[in-house]
Parts: C-alpha cells; structure tokens; sequence
C-alpha cells in the first residue's frame, strides 16, 4: 500500500515529518505499507516554512496510491498561488479511491481545490471560521469523511493522523496502539465519523 506524504514549499515541517515517521515505523514493523515522500511537480527538492531543506523526493503518482498526506503550511500564500489546489483536485480526479489526509491546515488546501464541499472536516484552530465557507467544520480531533480525513490542531497532528491511517486502511489498531507506546504518544480528542466513514 503507497502512501504519499506530500512535500512543498512552505510546507509546516512537523506536519509531513511526524507522519511520515510513524508510517515508516510501521513498515519496519511488517505492515504492508510504502510510504513515500513525493512533490506535485516532481521536483527533487522543496524549503519548509522553517527554512528546512529537503531532498531526495519523489514525482508523486496519484494511481498509484492509496492515501495521500497533505500538511499545512504557508496557506494564504499557497492558495494563491494555485498550483497545489490544481494538483490535488487532479489527483483525486485521476484516483477517485485516493484517501485524502489533511493535517492540522492542510484541511485548507483540500477545500482550495473544491474536494470539501458538502463534506465534513477540521482544521488548526484559528482557521476554522475560515473553513466554514467551503464545508461542515466539526471540533473533533480526527474527522472521517470516508475518503477525507483531517485533523485539528497542532504539530502532534501527525502522529494521530498516520495512527489513525495504520488503523483504518492498513487494518492494524494492534500496529497502531504499539507504535503509540514505542514512540511515547498518546492519541487525544474525538474521531468524528460521517455516514462515509469505513466501518
């Protein structure tokens, strides 16, 4: 199972970082799972919002994966630019299966590119007013929407958000509460789910 954590500029470090890690502690641990770091546009290299630079990322392929990651990060800016709305609304066009993860604001990103209305989310705190005009914001830890899942607010949200992912698409709570105690973390808040939530 691929799934994409997606890497751009501006991105909130911690958001993509701390997920992507829990999914690779998974792996070691036997799970069926290939998480990968990729960008919309293929290129190698992006800066996070903290002057981070990262290397070695891979073109994204959206028919290919499972579940994509999509953190927060500068949004204001981001959203104007346009580039990533425009490649999200493609991949979940290309994929209709694809899972779409946002983290903490990431959830923005996902309403920019039109994949939250009539939907339900959460989002960082101190955006949630603006979700409000594109979807139904509930203030809940973890919101799944079926094929959207996000998460509120705070850097940890990355954490919960792959557990979350190990329990629900890779099937495995038991990786899942293991991986909690290894790392030292413990899942906080409500998971809200909607009529499309997975059993």
């Amino acid at each position: 199972m691929r799934i994409e954590v997606l890497m751009f500029d501006g991105i909130a470090e911690a958001d993509a970082l701390l997920a992507h890690a829990v999914l690779m502690k998974a792996r070691h641990a036997g799970a069926d799972i290939e998480p990968v770091l990729v960008t919309a546009d293929g290129r190698p290299e992006i800066v996070g919002c903290y002057d981070t630079r990262f290397g070695g990322l891979q073109p994204s392929e959206p028919a290919r994966a499972a579940a994509l990651v999509v953190a927060g990060g500068w949004v204001d800016e981001i959203i104007a630019d346009g580039e990533l709305t425009a490649f999200l609304a493609r991949a979940k066009a290309t994929n209709a299966d694809l899972v779409l993860a946002g983290v903490c604001s990431g959830s923005l990103f996902l309403a920019a590119a039109g994949l939250l209305e009539g939907r339900t989310a959460t989002t960082y705190d101190r955006d949630v007013d603006t979700l409000k005009q594109w979807c139904d914001v509930v203030d809940a830890r973890i919101v799944d929407d079926g094929d959207i899942v996000t998460t509120g607010s705070g850097w940890l949200s990355g954490l919960d958000i792959s557990l979350y992912l190990i329990e629900r698409e890779v099937e495995r709570p038991d990786l899942a509460i293991d991986i909690e105690r290894r790392i030292g973390h413990d899942r906080r808040g409500t998971v809200w789910r909607t009529d499309r939530a997975s059993s």
